[in-house]
């Protein structure tokens, strides 16, 4: 399904420097899960690290107005314990991979 959305054109393609305006999916690596923003009603819906690439898939094409490419986030709160921030480790690195191996470029966005 996601091979139907073009790849994205890097001599047209210019990231957002405000990520509010952000229009392709965005992604928030959790302890719980992947949270995937749905930017529509500002929820975000939460599933398993490897449900990740069937929920992409079930985009409409709309949600992809900058090709293949997701913005991921990594939610670290200051209270996490070492075995929740291993998680963290453990669902961006599936996460990534499955994305790596969909031909879907990251845009890692920077931790504040």
């Amino acid at each position: 399904m996601l091979q139907a959305i073009p790849a994205v054109d890097r001599s047209t393609y210019q990231l957002p420097r405000d990520l509010n305006k952000w229009e392709n999916p965005y992604l928030i690596v959790r302890a719980d899960g992947v949270g995937l923003l749905d930017v529509a009603n500002n929820e975000i819906h939460i599933f398993n690290a490897d449900e990740v690439p069937d929920a992409l898939a079930k985009l409409p094409t709309t949600a992809w107005p900058y090709g293949r490419i997701v913005a991921i986030a990594e939610a670290a709160p200051a209270g996490n314990s070492e075995e929740e921030r291993s998680v963290i480790r453990k669902n961006r690195a599936v996460v990534a991979g499955s994305l790596q191996s969909m031909q879907v470029l990251i845009h890692w966005v920077p931790k504040t």
